[in-house]
């Protein structure tokens, strides 16, 4: 079965997707954290990836149990922003982790 295709922004998110799209790393991928920022090897590229504070929470929470508004909640808890700030973070990291194949995202 194929991923679905990537998140592109929060407009284009639909109140369904947040709520039922569920995110997990890729098998392919290793991750080390070190000082705040998670680094991350793609075994079937070689590629490498660095993460910041904020992209590491993001990676730590996609566990294959927390769907994309359970994720964006926690990180309008944890962290002084707007809602919808958070949103658009969170969706254009995910795109691009999406679009990388270091995470999958399904729909429960």
């Amino acid at each position: 079965m194929s991923d679905p295709p990537p998140v592109t922004s929060s407009q284009a998110v639909s109140k369904h997707a947040l709520n039922h799209s569920i995110l997990r790393h890729s098998l392919d991928v290793q991750g080390a954290s070190m000082e705040g920022e998670t680094v991350l090897l793609d075994l079937n590229t070689g590629r490498y990836y660095t993460l910041n504070y904020l992209g590491s929470v993001i990676w730590e929470l996609c566990t294959g149990r927390n769907t994309i508004s359970d994720i964006h909640a926690v990180l309008c808890d944890r962290f002084e922003v707007a809602p919808e700030r958070a949103l658009d973070d969170l969706v254009a990291l995910i795109s691009e982790l999406v679009h990388e194949r270091l995470l999958h995202r399904e729909t429960r």
